[in-house]
């Protein structure tokens, strides 16, 4: 009755599959998520549903992770921008802010990298992929695009490809705050 009433909300549409799942109906709860997803893509519950929908994988979506402490740019503010909106769960207006950040600066591996996680979806992780991969040849030693790539692997499953992407990350420098990230995550996938 609540999403009849509510034809656009997302929330009522997260909880009618976590109540249709409950009951045991998973086909049924299926639907109900990727309708949370069409209705309000650009929001919490849209996120928590596709979550639901890939219970396999970590949730959210994959961060994007400056190598700056602080924004000291136009660019670098529209990039912390969308960060700020990856955190509050509003991944089509991050994917907006990354994508402004990539056409300011269209010689900048950071703002192209960010245009590329800001395309992930857990329904077509290629999206991403095919921006991501290509930024490989095009900034060979950018840590920012073998950390990425390494972080959207895990995002995946592909567990010895990130491995790999982040020990190149790692040997790109290791002191700096990407660096940092990479040696984490290796050091975290060493004990899984």
């Amino acid at each position: 009755m609540l999403a009849a009433q509510n034809p656009h909300s997302a929330l009522v549409r997260l909880q009618l599959g976590n109540a249709l799942q409950a009951r045991g109906d998973g086909a049924g709860a299926r639907r109900a998520w990727r309708e949370a997803v069409r209705v309000k893509p650009d929001s919490p519950s849209a996120v928590r549903a596709e979550d639901r929908l890939h219970p396999d994988e970590p949730p959210g979506n994959p961060p994007f992770i400056p190598s700056f402490s602080r924004p000291r740019t136009r660019v670098e503010r529209l990039l912390v921008r969308g960060i700020a909106f990856q955190a509050a769960l509003r991944p089509v207006s991050a994917e907006q802010e990354f994508a402004a950040a990539a056409r300011a600066a269209p010689k900048d591996p950071e703002a192209q990298v960010a245009a590329a996680v800001g395309l992930f979806d857990k329904d077509r992780p290629a999206l991403a992929f095919s921006r991501l991969g290509p930024l490989v040849r095009r900034f060979p030693h950018a840590q920012t695009v073998r950390f990425h790539l390494g972080l959207l692997l895990i995002y995946i499953g592909e567990f010895p490809a990130a491995r790999r992407e982040l020990t190149l990350a790692v040997a790109e420098g290791p002191t700096t705050l990407v660096g940092k990230r990479a040696a984490l995550l290796l050091k975290a996938s060493s004990k899984a």
